[in-house]
């Protein structure tokens, strides 16, 4: 007698092949047609993905780009301009309109610890200054930190009963130095001039104060690579133009509190970044609570900017696209012309 599972209708043995090679195909010819279809096809006008914004913004950035009647606003060096163009993806940021509304980071502070990682990797990488043993300290542009910093190395008018800290620079200098020093007209220091008028008077005298000096190396527009005139001031360095594009990098730059801004090394002067580094813990909290106090840290939009165009400044380095070597390249041929 025949068993149940005998007497059960057989399957054609090929219907099972046949089901699997379907649906092999069928998944075949799917990925095909994606795979040959553009991101905006497939997304189409965001549909379920929810990128519908993110598509609009980056249409609309891509035709401001590619309209050339206000020159993107470069007024100022070409070649980081024309570098970072031809790498439009690596340096683009799109930031949702409701992101980045806080005063501070997440951590609660008002300055980007992976900015501060990564231009303390860019400075290595370049060899213009030793930033192991200092602290970081973001500004709106250098500028910004003019005044913080004198205002750091001065003695505290309600702590300490020493004379206000005479602030002098060698000439030329930039003149912030002396307009900040005068506008601001702080208890702790006041503006003395020249190194010049200083240079031979004597330091024996208790009511002297202590010198709080700007030194510009490499200095504007001579080039010179300067040293400290005054012996014992407090030298604030100022190494805008240390960058490998405009001079000959002999050694990293040490001194105890040193200055530099975004301006120089990318040409993005507009987006206000600058910073200082400082070896004193104590100079660095008195900036740091400066610019905190005054403008309440730079601007979170810029430091996310920034953070970007130092990426492709890094992966750039010593390739095709230096920007340091380029830079340099075009700094050579106008000097020659």
């Amino acid at each position: 007698m025949e068993s149940a599972e005998e007497r059960r209708p057989r399957r054609p043995a090929g219907l099972g092949v046949l089901a699997l090679c379907s649906s092999l195909l069928l998944n075949v010819l799917f990925l095909a047609h994606y795979s040959f279809l553009s991101p905006s096809q497939l997304l189409g006008d965001g549909g379920s993905c929810g990128l519908s914004w993110a598509l609009q913004a980056a249409k609309e950035a891509e035709a401001l780009a590619a309209a050339d009647c206000s020159g993107h606003g470069q007024r100022g060096p070409a070649v980081p301009g024309a570098l970072l163009e031809a790498d439009a993806a690596a340096s683009a940021v799109l930031v949702p309109g409701w992101h980045r509304l806080s005063y501070a980071t997440t951590d609660g502070l008002y300055q980007s610890v992976e900015l501060e990682n990564h231009i303390r990797r860019l400075h290595r990488a370049v060899g213009n200054a030793v930033v192991d043993d200092k602290t970081l300290v973001f500004g709106a542009g250098s500028t910004r930190l003019i005044n913080a910093l004198v205002h750091a190395l001065s003695p505290d008018a309600d702590a300490d009963a020493s004379p206000p800290a005479r602030v002098v620079a060698t000439v030329p200098y930039y003149p912030p130095y002396r307009t900040q020093t005068a506008m601001f007209d702080g208890r702790e220091y006041r503006w003395e001039g020249t190194t010049a008028s200083w240079a031979n008077a004597s330091r024996n005298s208790s009511d002297d104060g202590r010198f709080v000096e700007f030194v510009t190396s490499p200095n504007n527009p001579d080039a010179l690579l300067r040293t400290p005139v005054l012996r014992g001031s407090a030298v604030i360095a100022d190494h805008a133009y240390y960058w490998p594009h405009f001079t000959h990098i002999a050694a990293p730059a040490d001194e105890d509190v040193m200055l530099f801004t975004m301006s120089k090394p990318s040409g993005h002067a507009g987006s206000r970044l600058g910073w200082a580094l400082v070896r004193d813990e104590k100079v660095a909290k008195r900036a740091y609570e400066y610019v905190q106090n005054s403008i309440m840290g730079a601007s979170r939009d810029t430091q996310l900017r920034m953070l970007g165009i130092v990426k492709v400044m890094l992966a750039n380095l010593h390739g095709k696209e230096d920007i340091f070597g380029l830079g340099h390249d075009v700094m050579r041929s106008r000097w020659r012309g």
